[in-house]
């Protein structure tokens, strides 16, 4: 029974608010209360309202919602509801995004048991597991993107910038074609390496005059895109075979393994994966080893490199090589690099691995759950995740700890050891 006074706002995105009506229910612990059509949400705006309940509803459990479809089924995009109960000033307002975590032993009288076991049994209807390759990990169901819930798309503004994308390349084809003749697919290739100061024009000057020195090159293992695939040597790897003649090229490398200072870069894991291709060409790629020495002013400097595999003898690329053929051997890890971080570190553990433990979680659990509010609350973050992590958050000492003391480059690993100790204290 009182005076309920209820605030609700929409988002600023561009098709946020809706043309149709909005009914309410505020439900409590003892009942809930049907408070009409009172609201048409507006883009950007905040829309408020008082309410005179005859009832008794008790403690404030939820807000539910009910959207009109007159003549379009348009999308609203809430971005918050409050509500101040009977007798309530300043602190007493209730914010109710979808409702205060609790998991079950927060909730001891059950006031959420019904909530718990219908709403996951209705996001099962919505998720469906999907797998669009065989041998990869499971998936969200849907060809496009139509075929996603509401809540899991891009918001309008986003889905326009994309298709503007897609115009503009389509026009920028059709511009190559007209220059080039479809003899060439209507690409339009450099025809020097200037040609990319046009492109990245407003780069680091620093990198584009030093990119073909080995510095930049082990520099790029430290603090590149795929700072993960460094390892310190134990010992000489078994696919590192030395042809007749390299004897002494053994016997350093052995040195530097005692010395603690020989490092590799292996992406072994592209061995056996046939490229794809593109304008009618077929790609290439390489499953090179990287072997490289720290300096005592802590650079990276590559000492050999093993592009190619099945030759007899092996091919192995070292820095007295002609300057042009050590140089396109660099380059052919430089690309072999790049891939491997885009299928293990970007595609894989950023993509496919995240959409799986969404998914798993939406499925699983309901809203209510404290889980959903982790984002929210920084503090379970390090009562929460340090159980759950991955084998390369278990422990900095596969950065090598000793190592990444004498390098003067670490960006990467500073700010990996931060988020470490986050996460365990």
């Amino acid at each position: 029974m009182g005076l309920y006074r209820v605030r609700v706002s929409s988002g600023s995105s561009l098709c946020a608010g809706s043309n149709n009506k909005v009914q309410l229910w505020l439900v409590g612990q003892h009942g809930e209360v049907a408070l009409g059509w009172r609201l048409r949400p507006m883009r950007g705006k905040e829309a408020e309202f008082e309410v005179d309940v005859s009832e008794y509803l008790g403690p404030l459990l939820f807000v539910k919602l009910s959207k009109w479809h007159l003549l379009q089924d348009d999308v609203w995009f809430c971005n918050w509801i409050s509500v101040q109960g009977p007798g309530a000033s300043g602190k007493g307002i209730l914010s109710l995004p979808e409702g205060t975590g609790r998991t079950v032993v927060d909730d001891p009288q059950g006031l959420f048991k019904k909530h718990r076991e219908e709403e996951p049994e209705e996001r099962r209807k919505l998720y469906w597991w999907g797998n669009w390759k065989d041998k990869l990990i499971l998936n969200m169901a849907g060809a496009t993107i139509c075929d996603l819930p509401t809540d899991e798309r891009f918001l309008e503004d986003k889905r326009i910038d994309f298709e503007a994308s897609l115009v503009k390349g389509g026009g920028q084809w059709v511009y190559g074609l007209h220059r080039a003749g479809p003899a060439q697919g209507g690409c339009v290739g450099w025809n020097s390496l200037d040609d990319f100061n046009r492109i990245f024009w407003c780069g680091q000057k620093r990198v584009r005059d030093s990119w073909k020195e080995d510095a930049l090159f082990g520099y790029q293992f430290l603090n590149g895109s795929n700072p993960m695939l460094l390892r310190c040597s134990n010992h000489l790897p078994a696919r590192l075979e030395f042809p007749p003649g390299m004897e002494e090229l053994q016997a350093q490398l052995e040195k530097e393994l005692q010395g603690g200072t020989l490092f590799e870069a292996d992406v072994s894991l592209l061995d056996g994966i046939k490229a794809n291709v593109i304008l009618c060409s077929q790609q290439y790629l390489a499953a090179p080893l990287v072997m490289l020495k720290l300096q005592p002013d802590g650079k990276l400097l590559p000492m050999l490199q093993l592009p190619c595999k099945g030759s007899l003898p092996p091919l192995l690329f070292l820095p007295m090589d002609p300057p042009m053929a050590w140089l396109l051997a660099k380059c052919w890890v430089r690309s072999s690099d790049f891939q491997l971080h885009e299928l293990q570190s970007h595609l894989l553990r950023g993509h496919m691995v995240a959409e799986v433990i969404a998914v798993a979680t939406v499925r699983c659990l309901p809203s209510i759950h404290p889980m959903f509010k982790v984002t929210l609350y920084p503090p379970l973050l390090p009562r929460s995740l340090p159980h759950r992590v991955v084998p390369p958050l278990e422990a900095p000492s596969l950065w090598n700890l000793s190592f990444w003391e004498e390098a003067t480059n670490k960006r990467h690993m500073n700010n990996g050891t931060r988020a470490w100790l986050a996460l365990h204290f």
